[in-house]
């Protein structure tokens, strides 16, 4: 269908052409008309200076008919030629775009599974890489690869959700509710795609602390200045 389909800038040449034929038929019936009203037809064949003069001198609003078309075709032409060449820019800007934006995803993939694959307690199956990326980058596709402020709001809340963990367990001697831990940071991982299950605590501290590793890998490669999850301090492991 796209084939059968014709292009802006063959639309465009088109219309000139068609102005164009459009100006030369107008100009020649205007010139019969006028050949026809002045009875130029009645004299004889002529080439001598003055006869071309006579013949010039009727024909004078045709030559001015003439020039102004010349002249708004010609201005027409430039100022479909600038768009067209403006439209050609955008568009090349925008297919660069999607090959940068396919390119860099492509290496965050890459990048993120190897990283997976070096933790054998993270499976490759409970990580969301489109939407880990996407959170991240949300405006890849427009050429922006500047990390968004609500990944950097998901970082923090996973640090206040420690924090707060750490919290319970100075002020309650030690004890705190787990479980309520769980979910928080089950929720805070959700945010950007990694899913965590609940389970018994100490199997669920080691596997929370081999995402904070994974999480740390890729704000250490994608992102400048993150929280570094792996070097804090966490009183309830």
């Amino acid at each position: 269908m796209l084939k059968n389909r014709m292009s802006n800038t063959d639309k465009f040449i088109v219309s000139v052409a068609f102005v164009c034929l459009l100006s030369i038929l107008f100009l020649f019936v205007s010139l019969v008309a006028t050949i026809y009203s002045t009875k130029i037809y009645k004299f004889d064949f002529c080439i001598q200076s003055q006869c071309i003069d006579y013949f010039a001198n009727k024909i004078t609003g045709v030559v001015v008919l003439a020039q102004f078309f010349g002249w708004f075709i010609t201005l027409v032409a430039a100022l479909g030629g600038a768009i067209i060449a403006l439209r050609t820019y955008v568009t090349g800007v925008g297919n660069s775009n999607i090959t940068n934006h396919i390119a860099h995803f492509s290496m965050f993939r890459d990048f993120l599974n190897s990283e997976i694959n070096k933790r054998k307690k993270i499976s490759p199956d409970s990580v969301d890489v489109h939407l880990w990326y996407n959170v991240i980058f949300p405006e890849s596709k427009s050429g922006r690869l500047e990390c968004s402020q609500n990944y950097r709001d998901h970082l923090n809340n996973i640090k206040e959700v420690v924090d707060e963990a750490n919290s319970h367990m100075s002020t309650l001697s030690g004890k705190y509710k787990y479980q309520t831990h769980q979910r928080k940071i089950i929720e805070a991982f959700a945010n950007f795609g990694v899913v965590m299950n609940n389970g018994p605590k100490n199997i669920f501290i080691d596997i929370e602390y081999e995402v904070f590793g994974l999480i740390d890998s890729v704000n250490s490669t994608f992102v400048n200045e993150s929280p570094v999850f792996c070097k804090m301090e966490r009183r309830y492991s």
